[in-house]
């Protein structure tokens, strides 16, 4: 399943004057009652999830990141102007070319200059609101599902421009991550090896379509085909 990555003020908001201005249950209902719902109904093949969301273990952070680095989409309510939205919205953008989404409160004036040439989609915390939200939502995604090659940020735009070079952290692949990756990928080699073993060619399938597969396969073919292994 593609999954998404909600970006926005969760705790307190507060004024110069330390005043509360929104609280965080006020964000908590916005999120699950209007954001998560328009989003999932817009495209429910999409696991939607929000930073506080998470059950999963060690710093928030390290969860955050990860998900602004491979989430298929990432939409960020830009709605109040909290400092936190706007750097994982910089870092989403370093990082992909397209599938983030821009959302903000239609009675928020408030859009920082850097990002004010962008398009956003501007919303109404009402039941009409959800609906409009909804469709909105629905064409975008109709939008990236028919644009492959569609940038939606002028940081990586400006980059391809100037050739800029990004730096490379990825591991190379095995020849034997390379090997059974290509195995997995042929559906005829799957269904002879399905009429010896079903079980295991149904977890090949499985791994194939799993998100971030090739470190999966990689670690795979590591601990299972090593030249030292007996």
């Amino acid at each position: 399943m593609a999954n998404c990555f909600v970006v926005m003020a969760i705790g307190d908001q507060k004024d110069a004057n330390g005043e509360i201005i929104v609280s965080e249950s006020s964000l908590r209902d916005k999120y699950k009652n209007l954001i998560k719902e328009a989003i999932s109904n817009a495209n429910p093949n999409l696991e939607v999830v929000r930073a506080d969301d998470s059950g999963a273990q060690g710093m928030i952070s390290t969860d955050i990141l990860n998900r602004l680095m491979f989430s298929d989409f990432v939409v960020v309510d830009i709605t109040h102007p909290n400092p936190n939205v706007f750097y994982e919205l910089g870092l989403r953008h370093a990082c992909k070319p397209k599938g983030t989404i821009i959302l903000k409160d239609k009675n928020s004036p408030y859009v920082p200059f850097d990002i004010s040439h962008l398009r956003y989609i501007e919303y109404t915390d009402s039941t009409a609101g959800l609906s409009d939200l909804k469709s909105k939502l629905k064409d975008t995604f109709a939008e990236y599902a028919r644009s492959e090659n569609l940038s939606d940020n002028q940081f990586q735009d400006q980059a391809k421009l100037l050739g800029f070079q990004f730096p490379v952290y990825e591991k190379p692949s095995s020849s034997k991550a390379t090997i059974l990756k290509a195995f997995i990928d042929n559906p005829a080699l799957l269904d002879i090896f399905a009429q010896q073993d079903p079980n295991a060619a149904a977890i090949f399938k499985a791994i194939g379509q799993a998100p971030n597969s090739d470190k999966l396969l990689e670690s795979i073919a590591e601990e299972f085909l090593s030249d030292d292994k007996k």
